[in-house]
């Protein structure tokens, strides 16, 4: 029989489990490799006898907190959510909790929520971090960054990706093509790599982009829908628009709906991400595939090897783009505007 709670000591769960004491310390602090028949057979025992760790003896005595720290922009950009779902499964796996915090897209607030992990977290997975966030660690302790730059980073092959959408347009006879950027201050990260692939696929083709073309769209899909507006409204409209990201496409979608322009037969879209909802659109959004949840899984075990001290990893793991058509996406006609709320 188990112990009262109030009296289980490190020796009781060793006993329960019948492993060594330094074993359930090594188990609780992630200090040591050891197969997982063995950390479960532990956890069992720990759960069984009610051994309750105190935090602050732990890192007293030298141990982990076991917390990795996330700070993103916000929690309802799906990219984001589909990135913590899957780093928060091999987190767990590992022993693991996350400690999520969001910045609003906001510098400052980011710097601040990166001072208190310094000190609170024993690793930290920055997700289209703002500048300045990395400066702060400065070491203190190991950061993974998707969607940006740092010494650790997991990404798609982002210019690849953008090269595939414009080229896929291409392919299908367009020759008016805009691209909607995503955020003005990350153009040297995401945003930049996509509009790179996007030129390089244009200028192999022989084709212009006037400066009218390309609009920014923040990522956002309120961003999307005022850049479309813009784009449509032209002269000479484009035939086809690459979004930087799916819910800017998905804005796209809507002005496009609103102008009565219809998809795929007068404007073709491609986004990039492939986001759950761009499977929900009407018609479904032809994109750019991200394997988020590899990519938000390696992040997480790429940090765990860190934080361990294991074997040194590849410090930048590239995942490839892939191509998804669906049905926004179609061979060009004359753009021809139907009857619709806002059209001119």
């Amino acid at each position: 029989m188990a112990p009262p709670i109030s009296t289980v000591t490190l020796a009781d769960v060793a006993r329960v489990a019948g492993v060594s004491k330094m074993t359930v310390s090594n188990v609780i602090n992630n200090k040591a490799a050891m197969s997982g028949e063995t950390r479960q057979r532990v956890r069992r025992a720990i759960e069984e006898t009610g051994y309750v760790v105190n935090p602050a003896a732990r890192v007293l005595a030298g141990g982990r907190m076991n917390i990795i720290g996330v700070i993103v922009p916000r929690l309802n950009w799906p990219y984001v959510t589909e990135i913590i779902q899957s780093a928060s499964a091999a987190a767990e796996a590992a022993g693991f909790d996350l400690a999520i915090f969001t910045t609003a897209d906001d510098a400052r607030i980011g710097r601040e929520r990166a001072q208190l992990l310094r000190t609170l977290a024993d690793g930290v997975l920055l997700v289209i971090p703002s500048a300045g966030e990395h400066q702060v660690f400065q070491n203190a302790v190991p950061v993974v960054t998707l969607g940006g730059p740092g010494p650790y980073t997991v990404e798609t092959d982002n210019q690849a990706g953008g090269r595939l959408a414009a080229q896929h347009l291409i392919d299908l006879g367009h020759r008016r093509i805009a691209h909607v950027r995503g955020l003005i201050s990350d153009l040297r990260g995401d945003a930049g790599q996509r509009l790179q692939g996007f030129h390089d696929a244009l200028r192999g083709a022989g084709l212009a982009v006037p400066a009218a073309y390309l609009q920014d769209g923040a990522f956002t899909e309120e961003g999307g829908e005022q850049a479309a507006e813009r784009l449509l409204r032209l002269s000479t409209p484009p035939s086809a628009i690459f979004a930087a990201n799916d819910r800017s496409a998905i804005g796209v979608l809507k002005a496009a709906a609103r102008l009565g322009v219809r998809v795929p037969h007068d404007l073709s879209v491609v986004g990039f991400d492939d986001i759950h909802a761009a499977t929900l659109t009407d018609p479904p959004l032809t994109t750019v595939r991200q394997p988020l949840e590899r990519m938000g899984e390696a992040a997480a075990q790429m940090l765990i090897g860190l934080m361990r001290q294991t074997a040194p990893p590849d410090p930048h793991v590239h995942f490839p783009a892939s191509l998804i058509v669906r049905g926004t996406t179609g061979s060009p006609r004359p753009l021809r505007r139907k009857a619709g709320r806002g059209a001119s």
